[in-house]
């Protein structure tokens, strides 16, 4: 009976071990398996563009499907694009339940500043700052930006009060960050300490009696963008922490022996962003533009025009990959390009094909500059102006200094055969072509510089001496070159 008891108490025994054995393992796995969940570094440099955002949302997307213990965004700029910050925080908010860190490693201004209140919390480095969110529009004419509408700012006003809320930062000193018309203050309501706007404490003062309301400071004035330093943010209770390096980071969120995962963008992303940058895509524009004007002037399809189709193809390559074009602006802008060939090579003079291809290769451009086609915002729609108000200018200049320098260069003489073939070196020309040297007619068609004209009621094909010479004017034989009449525009007739 005795060893019956022991035997059961035994057993008993071995199962408690047993069960305690497996319960250690299951933790110790568990435990194993976070650890062995990375920290995804994503870095936030340089201008806030829709080339950035895509390359964000891939981060976030890759993090997610990790499941990262951590995602950290280290932070460093002075802000950009509306709609790609908005679509960035949007990412940041679909990440959760992972936690997320902005790290502002020097500024992070403006859109960067929406960035950085998205995520559940900020830790900022010396001599680091954040703020400065009023939105402008990219790139005024004469370095000034154009203060945009007040639906406009209504609009961003209420995002960054949103995110704020939604992560714990206060979000009267959000506010602050946008419209400068919001005075903000610390204030003491008996043993409470508050951040108020100007308004809220005007509401609130007939609630208490005058000594239970103690104004601290003004954190900002009315009439100014509020801007915190580090020092400030961490007083304010937007920045946790102040820290200066990743390490110290790791440490702070005791994160030490995590694996980092730094994320950077392919190279693709890389171009998209160089491609749709605020000053690049006015060139491409004003190259691809200068180069179809050109290929006008010369006979037949040559380098120019492909040089020029080549760059109006960069530029929506970039924008389609950022998402800003698809495939109707590119199907316009194509479309544009075979109506203007055919009135180049086919079609004789310039009439309905050609200004409807120029219309739609505008056209097409324009909206590739827009996010939302159908409700455009006015910080939107100033910015695509501004691009190709610059595209424009570069192409009026360039052409204007052309037209001046360029019939004078040995390039232009070899394009437009400037070679003379003379009797004298044995050349003759066609014999019916002697007969209208010297001789005046009309142009039928437009030169640029090759075309045709009337002479005594016969159409012949000419050339001009490189100058573009329109529809119906006179002109006048000058010389026979390579079997072309050679013609110049007669002026005071």
């Amino acid at each position: 009976m005795t060893n019956i008891i022991l035997g059961v108490i035994v057993v008993f025994t071995m199962k408690k071990i047993v069960s305690l054995f497996i319960i250690f393992l299951a933790i110790a796995s568990v435990s194993f398996s976070q650890n062995q969940n990375p920290v995804y570094v994503i870095p936030v440099k340089g201008i806030i563009d829709l080339g950035l955002s895509s390359f964000i949302k891939r981060a976030l997307s890759e993090a997610k499907g990790n499941n990262a213990q951590a995602v950290i965004l280290e932070i460093d700029t002075f802000g950009g694009r509306v709609d790609a910050a908005v679509e960035i925080t949007d990412s940041l908010e679909k990440v959760k339940p992972i936690p997320t860190i902005a790290f502002i490693d020097d500024q992070a201004w403006s859109a960067g500043a929406l960035i950085s209140l998205a995520c559940e919390k900020i830790i900022m480095s010396e001599g680091s700052s954040i703020g400065s969110a009023e939105p402008r529009a990219i790139g005024g004419f004469g370095g000034k930006d154009e203060l945009t509408d007040e639906k406009t700012v209504s609009a961003l006003r209420a995002k960054f009060k949103a995110v704020a809320e939604q992560n714990r930062h206060p979000a009267n000193l959000a506010l602050a960050m946008v419209d400068k018309d919001i005075e903000v203050k610390l204030v003491k309501i008996k043993d409470e300490i508050k951040i108020l706007t100007a308004q809220e404490l005007e509401e609130i003062k007939s609630q208490y009696k005058e000594r239970e309301i103690q104004v601290i400071k003004t954190i900002n004035p009315k009439g100014k963008l509020l801007n915190l330093t580090a020092k400030e943010a961490k007083e304010l209770g937007i920045a946790g922490e102040i820290l200066n390096n990743r390490k110290e980071i790791l440490e702070y969120l005791k994160l030490k022996e995590a694996k980092i995962t730094e994320l950077k963008p392919t190279w693709s992303e890389v171009m998209v962003r160089f491609i749709t940058h605020p000053m690049l895509s006015p060139l491409l524009l004003s190259l691809g533009f200068l180069g179809i004007i050109f290929e006008l002037k010369i006979p037949g399809w040559g380098l120019s025009g492909t040089l020029g189709v080549l760059c109006l193809a960069l530029f929506f390559w970039g924008h389609y990959l950022a998402g800003l074009a698809n495939w109707t602006e590119i199907l316009m802008f194509a479309t544009g390009i075979i109506l203007l060939s055919l009135e180049i090579f086919v079609i004789p003079g310039f009439g309905i094909a050609g200004a409807g291809g120029i219309c739609l290769i505008i056209s097409g451009v324009f909206l590739a500059l827009i996010k939302h086609p159908f409700h455009i915002p006015r910080i939107e729609l100033t910015g695509a102006l501004y691009t190709l108000g610059y595209a424009g200018l570069l192409t009026i200049i360039a052409v204007l200094a052309a037209l001046k320098f360029l019939p004078k260069s040995p390039l232009w003489k070899n394009i437009i055969l400037s070679a003379s073939e003379k009797k004298e070196a044995g050349f003759r020309s066609a014999p019916d072509l002697d007969i209208y040297l010297g001789k005046s007619g009309k142009t039928i068609t437009i030169l640029r510089p090759s075309g045709r004209a009337v002479f005594e009621e016969k159409t012949l094909s000419v050339l001009s001496q490189g100058d573009f010479i329109d529809k119906d004017k006179p002109v006048r034989v000058v010389k026979i070159e390579g079997g072309e009449l050679v013609v110049e525009e007669i002026h005071n007739v």
